[in-house]
């Protein structure tokens, strides 16, 4: 395949921006946060990013209620939503709009007397609710940062609400006291405390008629998410634990009181040994449930065994997977998927156990440190003096396969990288810079070749490096990392069909490295990692978290500084745990084992004549 001789001229918008980027940049050295891609619905959902209660902890009659917040794009409607813990009661603090672009600032302010916050009570908010101008949409966040309700069309922002949690206050107002409503009979559950029973509570008994209940359902004492409606069915998770519930009565006016009824223990007399899970958690790849069914004991429950399999995502049974294999769909990206083994005993069946095992992290689209060819091992790529792009395969055990020529003209990109399945269809591709800073994409075809090229953005002259970061962000998809001149790092998550979802600053001061690239998985934990060479020759391993974020940073060797070049080998020597490849002095292509747990254990030299490559990736 010949490619264009020069970067085509074409100027249609796209995805990214000049003046995006330059934004970006501006953003990442101040420290704030990256503004979305334009105003229209189809970018980011605006955020709050500062909110501060500037009224007293405790108000009275006669004071005003209020808040100070900046919210970072336009909105109709903000509302900040409390809930009165005494009472149950739920109230919704209004704020001023405004139809600019953002960021802008406001205050939500209401009086005591005569409003919805005017009972005596401890007030925390809930949520905060945004309302985008001429029917765009709206979005939710919890009090955590979290978005509970996303309209579609709207991105989810790449940074996080700022502080939500000190914005509570109390109400003290004699004019509405709180009056208590003793409880005088506990709730009562009712059902056989056995797996996939279901347990329905009655309401007990309060000195006043109540007009509403709330219930959540208890594991060891603990609340059990979603289970706040009067039955709850038994799963896994409480077998040979305690189960109880815990009811609330309310009343206008009166205190919110709550009652729990007497534990229970679901138990189950079959045992057996749990089962494991093998496998990658790449989409496209099989994975294998292993359950040792001679481990089965009945106990008390005796006569027939039967086993039945069944694969599950995000806890959910997904249809028509009852194997021991399963192969992995791009319905499974993004999501934990396990597989569970379902036991019943006696004659006739009495007794029903489940044995479920899950995915340590997301599944994932194939990763850059994967193969390129038909193959699941990495394949090296080299760009030779002539400008050809060479394919070095390996055969998943430390050797060599035929290397060949796959590309001519590749002098034309100033960087070229494996960027993983990047645009979903299960074979790896690569992404290239032109001088003019247009980035393309070059389809893989999954047998060493090409599908027709892609233009997916300009304006990325403006950074110094771009890497293949792998599943960044923890949404299955692989991303970007780009960094300024200046130090910044910049995620690019991929939308996982070709192109970006919106970026985000996750760093400063990268620019003390000479090298940055990502070795996948090197700590162990599951994640893709990254790993920079500092101007001592040291390098260094910065951990990723799965979700955009880090865990920790160390230094993992010294005196790289005598290698022209580093970078990620995937799982070279077929071990299991991924590997990093160097090129020294002499030409060698030396390449160090790693351990599977963040160090290493061995090297060697694997090739010769590499220093003469203009890239290696």
């Amino acid at each position: 395949m010949t490619l264009h001789s020069s970067a085509p001229t074409s100027r249609r918008p796209l995805r990214l921006g000049l003046h995006l980027l330059l934004a970006i940049l501006l953003c990442a050295a101040l420290s704030i946060a990256v503004p979305p891609p334009g105003a229209n619905a189809a970018g980011p959902a605006p955020l709050p990013t500062v909110v501060v209660r500037t009224s007293p902890a405790t108000v009275v009659p006669g004071n005003v209620i209020s808040l100070s917040f900046t919210l970072s794009g336009p909105a109709q409607e903000v509302g900040f939503a409390y809930v009165n813990e005494d009472t149950l009661e739920q109230a919704i603090l209004y704020g001023p709009t405004s139809q600019a672009p953002g960021p802008y600032s406001a205050q939500a302010k209401v009086p005591v007397n005569g409003s919805a916050f005017k009972r005596t009570g401890r007030y925390k908010l809930l949520s905060v609710n945004i309302v985008l101008p001429a029917g765009q949409g709206s979005v939710r966040y919890g009090r955590d940062g979290n978005i509970l309700f996303l309209s579609q069309g709207l991105e989810a922002p790449t940074q996080r609400p700022g502080a939500l949690d000190g914005v509570d206050f109390a109400v003290n107002n004699p004019n509405f006291p709180l009056i208590d409503n003793p409880n005088t009979k506990t709730p009562v559950v009712s059902g056989v405390a056995r797996y996939d029973q279901v347990l329905t509570t009655d309401n007990g008994t309060w000195t006043y008629p109540p007009t509403g209940f709330a219930y959540q359902w208890l594991r060891n004492g603990q609340p059990i998410a979603g289970a706040t409606v009067n039955s709850y069915r038994v799963a896994e998770a409480d077998l040979d634990q305690t189960l109880s519930v815990r009811v609330t009565a309310t009343r206008a006016g009166y205190r919110a009181v709550s009652a729990s009824s007497l534990p229970l223990t679901p138990t189950s007399p079959i045992t057996a040994t749990a089962p494991t899970l093998q496998g990658k958690l790449t989409v496209g790849e099989k994975l294998t449930g292993v359950f040792t069914e001679s481990s089965v004991s009945t106990g008390t429950a005796g006569g027939a065994v039967s086993v039945r399999y069944e694969w599950v995502r995000n806890g959910t049974p997904i249809n028509g997977a009852t194997a021991k294999t399963y192969t992995l769909t791009a319905a499974d990206r993004g999501a934990v998927v396990g597989f569970r083994a379902v036991v019943q005993a006696g004659n006739p069946a009495t007794a029903t156990r489940p044995f479920t095992v899950f995915s340590r992290t997301v599944v994932r689209n194939k990763a850059h440190t994967a193969g390129f060819d038909a193959g699941t091992s990495l394949d090296l790529f080299a760009r030779n003096a002539a400008a050809n792009l060479v394919l070095y395969p390996t055969d998943g055990a430390g050797r060599w396969q035929a290397a060949k020529t796959i590309g001519y003209g590749w002098d034309v990109f100033d960087l070229v990288f494996n960027a993983g399945d990047f645009n979903g269809d299960g074979f790896n591709d690569v992404l290239a810079r032109d001088d003019a800073g247009t980035l393309f994409l070059y389809p893989g075809n999954g047998t060493g070749g090409w599908l027709p090229r892609k233009e997916v953005g300009w304006g990325w002259d403006v950074f110094d490096s771009v890497i293949a970061a792998g599943d960044f962000s923890g949404d299955g998809t692989n991303d970007l990392l780009a960094r300024t001149p200046a130090g910044a790092l910049v995620l690019y998550p991929g939308n996982g069909v070709g192109g970006f979802r919106s970026p985000g600053a996750v760093g400063q001061g990268w620019d003390a490295l000479s090298q940055v690239f990502s070795p996948g998985d090197f700590d162990g934990d599951g994640n893709p990692d990254i790993m920079g060479r500092d101007n001592a020759g040291n390098l260094r391993l910065y951990g990723g978290n799965g979700s955009g974020g880090w865990t920790t940073a160390r230094s993992i060797g010294t005196g790289w500084n005598v290698m022209s070049r580093i970078g990620g080998a995937g799982d070279f020597n077929g071990d299991g745990f991924n590997d990093v490849w160097a090129i020294d002095a002499a030409g060698q292509l030396n390449m160090y084992y790693g351990s599977g747990s963040g160090g290493w254990k061995g090297a060697g030299v694997v090739g010769w004549g590499w220093g003469g490559f203009s890239t290696v990736f």
